[in-house]
């Protein structure tokens, strides 16, 4: 199994991501969703080449690969040494008003 390494731009992403979905769907969608990262992190820590591969950086040729969380959440990671980096977080609907603001 290979180490899990947030970078500090993901986890800015995942605490917006985390509270949209504190505040639509309360500590128990939270909850879920945060089983379902911690999930994903041991899969591609087992399987780092099981997701797909966003782009390739032509320079280095680094795979930046995608991993979605509930097809609505991307975690982004690239393979460095024994190491893997997810270096970046984010939800599709990141614009998004909610629906409780639209009322």
């Amino acid at each position: 199994m290979m180490a899990v390494q947030w970078s500090e731009q993901a986890e800015r992403g995942w605490k917006e991501v985390a509270q949209y979905i504190l505040r639509d769907f309360g500590l128990r969608g939270l909850n879920q969703f945060t089983q379902r990262i911690k999930e994903n992190e041991k899969f591609i820590s087992q399987f780092p080449k099981a997701c797909e591969v966003a782009w390739r950086e032509p320079e280095t040729g680094v795979e930046f690969r995608r991993c979605p969380i509930y097809g609505r959440s991307i975690m982004l990671y690239f393979v460095q040494g024994d190491t893997i980096i997810i270096a970046d977080f984010w939800d599709v609907r990141n614009n998004r008003t909610s629906q409780g603001a639209k009322k």
